[in-house]
């Protein structure tokens, strides 16, 4: 089934963007500036497509697609893996900036799915938490350079790299409650997921911010999306072993640490832990099957917007 009967693919570097429209056939080249914009807007009031789509490319995109929305265009942001297993279904093998314009419209006309655009604020809460994310690894690595040395004025200067670096983290947090605070609406979605026992500050903000969907799908498909939704291994009298794959990464990572505290904190959490582990669960699928569990109650708390009190009544 086609989901638009034409589009435009755009392959987004640093410095150019190469764009393919599909079915048409008619190709442009820009460069990714203010001025590349206008231009592609130029070409596309001659050459209209039901939608625009992109590879989310590490931020480079951010300006384009804005401007695009901006302009009232109907923009799709894809995930640069999808894209590809598309292009290698398709044989395509040869890579390029033309050729990728080309699968990314070809893939967008076919499996497209517009999201709702994030508003600034939660735009700018995305940012800030990649920021503070990245401060963290920082902190992480500089402490493990200071374990590697034996020289004591080396350790020192990674002892005040660690230092400065936390303290940045301390700013940003402090940011980040102002941020959510400042918006009504975000702190009470913020609040409702943080009355979890377990799921902190930084949990409920990372839900928030990068799992728009929670509250609007079923508790498989909240599961599926993060990636701890077992799948089947089976074929004929082959009987594999189910596994977890694929999901949003950040986002796992985060229920990960909430599903640790709340093993130790959540009376239900920590009862349901205890049961998997009498009945032999290895220490992994056990955290695993808490985070299943967790996303899917705060998924139905959220749904219904009844915080943890009343959810586990």
């Amino acid at each position: 089934m086609v989901a638009f009967a034409s589009t435009l693919g755009i392959d987004v570097s640093k410095r150019q963007l190469d764009g393919h429209a599909w079915p048409e056939g008619a190709s442009i080249g820009v460069g990714n500036t203010a001025a590349g914009f206008a231009a592609l807007l130029g070409w596309l009031a001659e050459h209209p497509v039901d939608a625009i789509a992109v590879e989310a490319s590490g931020g480079y995109e951010r300006k384009l697609v804005e401007a695009l929305r901006t302009a009232g265009q109907r923009v799709l942001v894809l995930q640069p893996r999808d894209v590809r297993l598309f292009a290698e279904l398709r044989h395509k093998r040869a890579k390029n900036d033309r050729l990728d314009a080309r699968v990314i419209a070809e893939f967008a006309a076919l499996f497209g799915e517009e999201r709702p655009a994030r508003s600034p604020a939660l735009e700018r809460l995305a940012a800030y938490l990649t920021y503070y994310e990245q401060l963290s690894a920082a902190v992480a690595q500089a402490k493990t350079q200071r374990e590697t040395f034996a020289d004591e004025e080396v350790r020192a200067l990674c002892a005040e790299q660690v230092a400065r670096l936390t303290a940045d983290k301390r700013t940003l947090l402090a940011r980040i409650r102002a941020l959510v605070e400042s918006d009504t609406e975000l702190s009470g979605r913020v609040r409702l997921v943080q009355s979890m026992p377990g799921i902190g500050f930084l949990n409920a903000v990372t839900l928030v911010v990068r799992l728009p969907e929670l509250g609007r799908l079923s508790r498989h498909a909240i599961a599926c999306l993060i990636g701890v939704a077992p799948f089947d291994d089976e074929s004929g009298q082959h009987k594999g072993r189910r596994s977890c794959r694929g999901g949003r990464r950040r986002v796992r990572t985060m229920l990960y640490m909430g599903a640790l505290a709340a093993a130790r904190c959540n009376p239900l959490i920590q009862a349901f832990c205890q049961r998997l582990k009498a009945a032999g669960k290895a220490h992994r699928v056990v955290i695993v099957a808490a985070m299943r569990k967790i996303i899917v109650i705060l998924n139905a708390m959220v749904r219904d917007g009844k915080p943890w009190e009343h959810a586990a009544a």
